[in-house]
């Protein structure tokens, strides 16, 4: 099935180089495979154990995930719906 891959992000403190672009804004950056801007994705994280909805954008001047707030999440992309032929 295309698209069905977990895709695991973490939080992880910004190294020097990270604090000399963002300062003081933010202290922690997500890293790993991202969704894409305003991508709806299935997610699950070992903190709440469940699959959920959610989707990936800024928020507070921000990227994060608009319900799901947790150091280790994995995501994956909806799969294509499936090719139908017309019977005619």
């Amino acid at each position: 099935m295309k698209n069905a891959k977990w895709n695991k992000m973490f939080l992880r403190p910004l190294n020097d180089e990270e604090k000399e672009i963002y300062g003081d804004r933010y202290s922690d950056i997500w890293d790993g495979d991202l969704p894409e801007d305003g991508e709806e994705v299935l997610v699950y994280t070992p903190k709440y154990r469940g699959i959920t909805t959610d989707i990936w954008g800024e928020f507070d001047n921000s990227m994060g995930f608009e319900y799901i707030d947790a150091p280790v999440i994995y995501w994956m992309s909806f799969p294509e719906p499936p090719r139908i032929v017309s019977q005619q």
